[in-house]
């Protein structure tokens, strides 16, 4: 056989035995989820698959910021690789690795020293010598996630082009790898993401008063939404002893923070807590808003969050209501016999803003029979629908007239229907909580103390 034919079918031998272990390697790469398993794998298996002395992976930083776009050394083996820290950075387009992933081009040199893309920046904080190079962009689709190098074939000879073609085999997929890989990771942060806001949405659904408590002369009822799996809105019934012989009295919260989700509902919780431990000293609703405020206050310092309050205080012996308004809107008052509605409003500002802030307190002496007591969230009037309007406290007031004549939790239900019919399906952009409170008998008469 003439010697041509016979190089000729010992390189087609050698190529097959290389693409044969191109893809025996490529499936350990691909065989674990595991990101940083999935890292060490493509550097092992790029020295074995090119007898490389070192190689390195370097991924590009998708982070939105100032790093954008930067390539950043993430995994590296070899002599050189004790030296060379993870998370350095190469500016986008710097060096050979920079000039790879620019271009989503491979690249082969034997001599880098006399190659103008190659920067001896790496050499110079590592002391290692780099001769010669193969270095291969990771394509997934047509976006550049990084790219991998090898550095100096064993032996001191130079890079073949078939090491070319088997490393870029090999790079596309270690690229579908590392991709499988992070949505692997996503998925199983979410998964946890998902079960502790169902912990926690369980544990929030807790706090939910379970019913009202038995109050003569008194109907109430309340209900809360929520736009996320946990909210940042508010209610409450506190039993405590009334003050001078006023018997039992009941303390209706209710309340909202800023924003939604579970940073709301942490301080929502925490609020909640203050107030009931507060409770057990003796102080009226501004005694006890003011002391809950300094508290909070503590806590939050300069966060920007806060919360509104709105804190009444039934004495059902007296038929006498006091509250306190923390920044919070103004209570309805409607009088079936008269049409008319009254607004319990009054000077206060959010929980948590001014730790030195003292809280006024304002006395409703006893109510019409029948009168109905509405105390929301801006998640029902601010509520938009599809076209964009907003559903308004005039439309609250229509909603509260009509549904006068039922019981409180009737009211406190039909308000909620005609808020969804509204909506016509738009979703829920913000929490949503109302507690009605229906007077059975008594007369109005309304001063400020």
């Amino acid at each position: 056989m003439p010697d041509a034919i016979m190089r000729d079918a010992h390189r087609l031998t050698e190529r097959l035995a290389a693409l044969t272990r191109c893809f025996a390697l490529s499936r350990l790469v691909t065989e674990s989820l595991d990101l940083a398993e999935v890292l060490e794998r493509i550097m092992s298996t790029s020295r074995q698959a090119l007898g490389a002395e070192t190689a390195s992976l370097l991924l590009v930083d998708e982070t939105p910021g100032s790093g954008q776009g930067e390539l950043v050394f993430t995994v590296a083996q070899g002599p050189a690789s004790r030296h060379l820290q993870s998370g350095f950075r190469l500016a986008p387009g710097e060096g050979v690795a920079g000039w790879v992933a620019r271009e989503a081009t491979p690249a082969i040199i034997d001599d880098v020293y006399e190659d103008p893309r190659f920067d001896a920046i790496v050499d110079r904080l590592t002391g290692y010598r780099t001769r010669s190079m193969v270095c291969v962009p990771l394509l997934y689709r047509t976006r550049v996630i990084g790219v991998v190098q090898g550095i100096n074939k064993l032996g001191g000879c130079v890079f073949s082009d078939d090491d070319l073609e088997m490393f870029t085999l090999l790079g596309a997929q270690a690229a579908v790898a590392i991709v499988n890989a992070r949505l692997h990771r996503e998925a199983l942060v979410k998964q946890r993401m998902d079960f502790d806001m169902e912990v926690a949405a369980s544990v929030q659904q807790g706090f939910w008063p379970k019913s009202a408590p038995p109050l003569p002369g008194f109907e109430v009822s309340g209900v809360s939404q929520s736009c996320d799996a946990t909210g940042g809105d508010y209610y409450d019934y506190l039993m405590r002893d009334g003050c001078d012989g006023d018997g039992q009295a009941c303390l209706v919260a209710i309340g909202d923070v800023t924003g939604h989700g579970v940073q709301a509902a942490l301080l929502m919780a925490s609020v909640r807590a203050f107030l009931r431990s507060r409770l057990l000293s003796p102080g009226g609703p501004a005694a006890v808003a003011s002391d809950v405020n300094r508290l909070l206050a503590a806590d939050l310092g300069l966060s920007g969050r806060f919360m509104t309050l709105f804190l009444l205080e039934l004495s059902p012996l007296l038929g006498r209501i006091r509250y306190v308004r923390a920044g919070h809107d103004p209570a309805l008052l409607y009088d079936p016999a008269t049409g008319e509605f009254v607004e319990l409003g009054g000077r206060g500002i959010p929980l948590g803003i001014d730790s030195d802030w003292q809280y006024e307190e304002y006395v409703v002496q006893t109510l019409p029979q029948g009168a109905i007591l509405a105390l929301g969230t801006d998640g029902i009037w601010e509520a938009r629908a599809a076209s964009g309007e907003m559903y308004g406290k005039d439309r609250l007031r229509r909603a509260l007239r009509e549904a006068a004549a039922g019981d409180a939790r009737c009211v406190a239900q039909a308000v909620l229907a005609d808020l969804e019919k509204f909506r016509r399906g738009e979703p829920s952009r913000d929490d949503v909580t109302l507690v009605v409170i229906k007077a059975i008998s008594g007369t109005l008469k309304k001063e400020m103390a």
